[in-house]
This record gives structure tokens, sequence and C-alpha cells, in this order.
């Protein structure tokens, strides 16, 4: 959690994969159960291949990723920002649109499309990802690159899922590796504690309507995955009181100290125009 962030996210397509269902010997069904022991005994968190999904319009939920303008140590925004300069972005330079398309105007705010921006940019992410939600998790392809960009430069590139909610639930987070998430309901001691630690920074309650309140939705060992979100803010009609949805991975230390690891959060107040 930031106090000052300028988010940009390029939306891609990803199309789910669906599994066929193939009746296997019992002998390998243990052996897959011992393969997925052993991938919970190694599994580490790496910040690197985790990344925050949010649903941008009714259709539509994306890996979204921030752009750091200005941040010589982000590699992704720097390449963004010599893209919009290189490229001369019409709605920048107040020209024509030339080749980009809006590809949507009544959300929460206006995406972009681009061919050559979308085969630039698709090159930088897997060809594949893990995508948790609030019930379960499914495994998704990249289908389309789009992006948000706005004066205020709360910009995001965004990689647009074709997820089945009815499965994954609301969606969270996606994982470069399968994460052994264990899902649970009984998190309520945890939840006030990382509330605690974690209220003085979050941005929500800094500069938004001050409702943070994180939701614990499932763990691996002491780490604990949490959302802070109301699912609804895309809907520019719903009356949303969310404006810095997160996504947020804390370590619980043995003495109940509590670490943030890791997190994602969407701008949707624009900060840098404050």
């Amino acid at each position: 959690m930031k106090k000052y962030i300028i988010l940009s996210i390029f939306p891609f397509l990803l199309s789910c994969k669906k599994e066929k269902t193939v009746p296997v010997p019992t002998k390998a069904a243990v052996q897959k159960k011992d393969s997925i022991k052993t991938d919970e005994e190694q599994y580490q968190l790496d910040k690197n291949s985790l990344f925050g999904v949010y649903q941008l319009t009714s259709k539509d939920i994306a890996i979204c990723i921030p752009v750091q303008f200005g941040d010589p140590d982000v590699p992704l925004s720097r390449k963004y920002e010599n893209f919009l300069t290189n490229d001369s972005i019409p709605w920048i330079y107040g020209k024509d649109m030339k080749d980009y398309k809006y590809y949507d105007t009544i959300s929460v705010g206006p995406l972009y499309y681009n061919k050559r921006f979308e085969d630039i940019f698709k090159k930088e992410m897997k060809d594949s990802y893990f995508v948790y939600g609030t019930r379960s998790f499914q495994k998704c392809t990249i289908k389309r690159v789009v992006f948000q960009s706005t004066e205020c430069g709360n910009d995001y590139i965004a990689y647009i899922l074709n997820v089945d909610k009815n499965l994954i639930g609301n969606p969270l987070i996606a994982s470069e590796k399968e994460i052994p998430l264990k899902y649970d309901n009984s998190y309520s001691e945890i939840n006030r504690s990382i509330k605690k630690s974690a209220a003085k920074e979050s941005t929500e309650n800094n500069y938004g309507f001050g409702n943070y309140n994180p939701t614990t939705y499932g763990n691996y060992k002491n780490l604990y995955f949490t959302y802070y979100d109301d699912f609804k803010w895309y809907d520019k009609k719903s009356g949303s009181h969310c404006q810095f949805p997160e996504r947020a991975v804390f370590e619980i230390g043995t003495k109940g100290k509590v670490n943030l690891l890791w997190s994602s959060e969407m701008d949707l107040l624009g900060l840098p125009c404050l």
C-alpha cells in the first residue's frame, strides 16, 4: 500500500482453458496428490509473478499493472512512457485517433486498444496465468491488451481475462505459478489483526472514503491473502464508495506481528491531480 500512487494498467484479454475430464487409474491419482504435496512444501511467494486482477467493465476482468511514471527501476513503466512519447498518443497531442480505438467508454474510465501497443506489451507477459477469486481458481491465457491513459496519470495496463465468475467468484489475483491456497471463512481474528496493522498506511483511509476493511479469503501457512473491494465500482451508477481497491499478501509471525509482503492497488480517484 502506498500513500501516493500513479497507476497504469494495460488490459489484456485472457481466454480460459477448460481441461477435459479424463478417467485415470487410482495410481495416477495418488501420484497427482503427491505432486501437489511437494508443491506445497516448495512454494515460495514471488512478488514479481503475482498481479492484481479486477473487474473493469460488466464483461471484462483483467490483470491490471500500474505505470510508475519516472521510476527508473520499473522497466515496463519506462517502456510505456517511451511508447506514449514516440507514438505521439493522439488525445495527449490533440491529434486524431489514428489507429487507436475506444475499447470501453461507459465504465470507470476510458480504455483504449491499439494493435501495435498490444503486440509490444503482450510479449512482456506469460502466455497463461492461474487466476484466483473469492471461491476458487482457473488457468487462463492472454487474449487482448488494452490500457487506460488519463491527464491525471493514473494509467494502467490491463490483460483481459475470459474468466468464469461462476467458478472462481469475484476476481482477485493472478500468478505465474500455482499457489497451494487454502480457502476458508474463519479469519475473523486475522482480519482484525491485519486491519489494525495496515489501516494507517491505507490509501483508502488517507485519501478515499476511509472505509478500509481488508478481508482474508485464503492462506498458505502463515501467508494470508486479502482484498479490499466492493466489486461494483466498475459501474458508475452503482454508488460504490471504494476508491482504492486492493489485493495484498500479509505474513503473520509466531508472536502475531503483521508484515505486508505484496500489494496491488487501483487508483480510481486520480491522486496525481489532487
